[in-house]
């Protein structure tokens, strides 16, 4: 017989800033469509661990707690002195704002489908830059994305 347990996601995250902040890295499931067609709903894991401050820079995939208090996993399209402003790669247009000290962890790795992608490998880093470069022209490719994988309700 299993037994289901409740834990809020400020309590989850409060433990992972911990593990993260001893040096650990944590891997999680994702959940949410804002970073298609990269990192998948339900399907992609990644490895989030610590941060240095050069680190945090345009491109560099971050979770953090944006000012709404909202935990995101999201790429840093820009940063001003302590305050980055980012975007999921799925979105067009939303942006979120966060405080430098309020970034847990960055991606080091993505696992897909029995492959590892590592964020600082080539691969990785081509796709990260075309997938900018195109911000402008998202709106199309998006589009196509979600008529050939539709996306379902999140609970």
């Amino acid at each position: 017989m299993s037994r289901q347990i409740t834990i809020n996601k400020e309590q989850i995250f409060t433990e992972i800033s911990k593990l993260i902040a001893e040096g650990k890295t944590v891997t999680l499931l994702t959940k949410g469509y804002s970073m298609n067609p990269f990192i998948m709903h339900l399907r992609d894991t990644i490895i989030i661990g610590p941060w240095k401050d050069e680190e945090i820079r345009k491109g560099t995939v971050v979770l953090a707690k944006d000012i709404k208090g909202q935990y995101i996993v999201h790429r840093v399209i820009s940063r001003e002195k302590d305050i980055v402003t980012l975007m999921g790669d799925g979105n067009i247009g939303l942006k979120e704002t966060a405080h430098v000290e309020d970034i847990i962890g960055r991606l080091y790795q993505i696992k897909r489908k029995g492959r590892t992608y590592q964020t600082e490998g080539l691969t990785w880093r081509l796709y990260s830059w075309l997938w900018m470069a195109l911000t402008p022209l998202r709106r199309w490719p998006l589009g196509l994305w979600r008529r050939l994988y539709p996306q379902q309700p999140l609970r």
